[in-house]
């Protein structure tokens, strides 16, 4: 791993520990404990709900930490929206994990642009759709929907796992874009990594977390895109939070 990489991901860590997670009906506080303290031992993170905690097992490596709490991130959007039901289908797994992760990225900017930049240093504001998608190691392109194909299916988006091409309704923008924009892209990385309405939630939830580690690693331009399309005309720049830098490197591993 890149010192870059270890650099942005003792940010993430920082602030993570140093601010509530804010989610649904919950304010979480992001905890390290040691291994013999962790409800679960061979677990790197879980939920504490109860207490209103994601507790993190202490001493793992910068990589390991990164994982966990994105492993934490998914497993809270699921069960806040109530997507932890045995039959639940790869449509609700998919719906759940969008709205999930942009109401995560609009409620708590910072730690949002900290993760993603801990996924991906070279991270930055875009004004632009991307065209073009790595999913899973497989090439996607992203293009416009004729608005009568949208009308005339009733919907805001689809993914063609066929043609490997994600369409989206030309009249979508801000928050509604960016949710449709990551379906489409789960409903891809769903497809490329063997997810299915079989496939157990144990199972799926770490496929998600584990791919979605990739995907923004590999698309930084989406990622930017899509984080830029959730925040407020008037919010702050996270491109240079210089409170970041100078607290992010005071913690050691």
């Amino acid at each position: 791993m890149s010192p870059q990489h270890i650099t942005t991901i003792t940010q993430l860590r920082c602030i993570a520990l140093s601010m509530p997670l804010e989610f649904g009906p919950y304010t979480l506080t992001v905890c390290e404990l040691s291994e013999y303290d962790m409800p679960i031992r061979r677990r790197h993170a879980c939920l504490d709900l109860t207490h209103g905690r994601v507790l993190i097992r202490a001493g793992l490596a910068p990589a390991q930490w990164r994982r966990a709490f994105l492993h934490a991130l998914v497993r809270l959007v699921h069960y806040a929206q109530a997507v932890l039901l045995h039959e639940s289908t790869e449509e609700h797994l998919t719906h759940s994990l969008a709205s999930g992760l942009s109401q995560l990225a609009r409620r708590n900017p910072r730690l949002s642009w900290a993760l993603l930049r801990a996924i991906n240093p070279h991270l930055r504001h875009r004004q632009r759709a991307p065209q073009r998608l790595t999913v899973g190691s497989q090439p996607w392109t992203v293009k416009t929907m004729p608005v009568k194909t949208a009308a005339r299916l009733r919907v805001f988006g689809q993914a063609d796992l066929e043609r490997r091409c994600i369409e989206l309704d030309p009249a979508l923008s801000g928050t509604q874009l960016a949710v449709i924009f990551l379906h489409e892209s789960i409903h891809a990385l769903h497809h490329e990594i063997g997810v299915t309405d079989q496939t157990s939630l144990r199972i799926a939830h770490s496929r998600q977390a584990d791919s979605l580690l990739q995907f923004f690693a590999s698309n930084p331009q989406a990622a930017g895109w899509w984080f830029g399309l959730l925040q407020p005309a008037s919010a702050p720049s996270y491109e240079r939070d210089r409170s970041q830098q100078r607290t992010g490197l005071s913690f050691s591993w």
